[in-house]
């Protein structure tokens, strides 16, 4: 058997019915594009520990035809992730005796990116600019900014998913657009990302005066929707927000900043990181932690200088 029928027989047999479209496509993405043309053709069982490291090595090298540059450590790490199931699947099913992927090591990332948001002033033009816009499909990225929804969160929204009587908010779903698996775009309405995605966030007082106002003047079951009340495509609101940016003469970063400025500004106001934690829908703290630890460090010098020195009081 060769790798590409394993392959084949792991994602069409095995995964396919237990795993979201979203994963199945990025699944076999990675096999066509990195595996089925290199090494998809080698008989399974002439693969050893040394053979994988040596794939590995050469796809850190490989230079991607369509951009001319090398794979990030994310893609080379997911190439060894799947080839990790495929041939776990292989033994598990007894296709094969021993696993080859076995302390085969992947890409290594030094690279340390630092969160990127807004500052207070920008912020404060983008949300007076969005209060003097007429209509209200823009004023999701007020509330993004106030709850750091993912994207897909925020576009999936219905009135239903607000309680008003207790003010939460309750993220149950998220959409997003991706190819299936017959290669067309279609856009997908799902549960959250992970199983702590799914959470229940209280919301301001102001977040549920708007709210309330926008509900009233609503004609669709989406908070987010156009004036014939058919919901918004991520395209298209990625789309205006960038427009907005140009109007305003703020330098761009991605829709993904809101939630970044949610977090920074709930840090600098004091929230804990187990509340800020459970409101972003991260695993746990640690995960926060670590993205934040540029904000977690600027707010806990703000705090030390806060102190002072005892000798001084006298």
């Amino acid at each position: 058997m060769t790798l590409n029928k394993l392959c084949d027989e792991w994602l069409e047999t095995y995964q396919k019915d237990h795993i979201k479209v979203q994963t199945y496509v990025r699944y076999r993405c990675i096999i066509n594009n990195y595996i089925r043309d290199s090494i998809g053709n080698k008989e399974i069982k002439r693969f050893d520990r040394r053979s994988v490291q040596e794939y590995m090595t050469w796809l850190k090298n490989y230079e991607s035809p369509r951009t001319g540059r090398k794979l990030s450590s994310s893609t080379v790490n997911m190439c060894l992730t799947v080839l990790k199931m495929v041939f776990g699947y292989a033994v598990d099913f007894e296709i094969l005796k021993t696993d080859p992927t076995l302390k085969v090591r992947g890409a290594t990332n030094n690279k340390t990116s630092k969160v990127k948001c807004f500052t207070v002033e920008e912020q404060a033009k983008i949300e007076e600019y969005i209060e003097g816009l007429e209509g209200d499909e823009q004023k999701g990225i007020i509330l993004d900014l106030y709850t750091g929804l993912r994207i897909g969160e925020l576009m999936a929204l219905t009135w239903n998913d607000i309680d008003f009587d207790s003010g939460i908010l309750n993220i149950n779903k998220t959409v997003y657009t991706s190819l299936d698996e017959n290669g067309n775009w279609r856009t997908i309405t799902d549960s959250p990302k992970t199983r702590t995605s799914n959470r229940e966030i209280p919301l301001s007082d102001d977040m549920l005066l708007m709210l309330m106002e926008m509900k009233e003047r609503s004609n669709s079951e989406f908070i987010l929707s156009h004036e014939d009340g058919e919901p918004i495509s991520q395209r298209l609101y990625r789309w205006r927000f960038n427009k907005m940016l140009d109007d305003l003469g703020i330098r761009h970063l991605n829709f993904h900043a809101l939630r970044h400025t949610f977090a920074t500004r709930a840090i600098e106001s004091g929230m804990d990181v187990k509340t800020l934690s459970e409101i972003l829908g991260h695993s746990n703290a640690a995960v926060t932690l670590n993205v934040y630890t540029h904000s977690m460090t600027a707010h806990k010098r703000q705090m030390m200088n806060g102190l002072t020195r005892v000798g001084k009081l006298k």
